[in-house]
């Protein structure tokens, strides 16, 4: 009977190891890419939202407080997990033309328990009827 000497390959699990360190960062990157889409489509549609607010406040039957209260009602039907909205409206001067302002703060959406702190503010404005 004859013994040979076993030879050890050093490489020998290095994907094991390689994928355990990698999956970590892989998926810490596609969790900020989620969270990233997310802020961005919020902010988008909180955007529109204040415009279409804006518009509404701007007819010449209507006032900012009307503009108001229709984001108010866009954001809440849309954006039903955001919580802490504040809508404003005011009428206001833009390089001399009247303008109904709505303003929305928001706190910044945040997708599992990680993610940036803070508020979001969006603007929306329209061209008063009325003048």
């Amino acid at each position: 009977m004859s013994t040979r000497p076993v030879k050890l390959d050093p490489e020998r699990g290095a994907a094991t190891s390689e994928f355990a360190l990698l999956a970590g960062l892989v998926t810490v990157i596609l969790l900020a890419a989620v969270q990233l889409g997310f802020a961005l489509h919020v902010r988008n549609t909180a955007t529109a939202h204040v415009i279409e607010g804006a518009r509404h406040g701007a007819r010449a039957d209507l006032g900012p407080a009307d503009g108001a209260q229709r984001a108010r009602e866009l954001l809440g039907s849309s954006l039903s997990g955001a919580r802490g909205v504040s809508v404003t409206a005011h009428r206001t001067d833009a390089s001399g033309i009247a303008v109904v302002e709505v303003e929305a703060t928001m706190n910044l959406p945040v997708v599992g328990p990680f993610g940036p702190g803070g508020k979001m503010r969006v603007v929306g404005q329209a061209f008063a009827e009325d003048q």
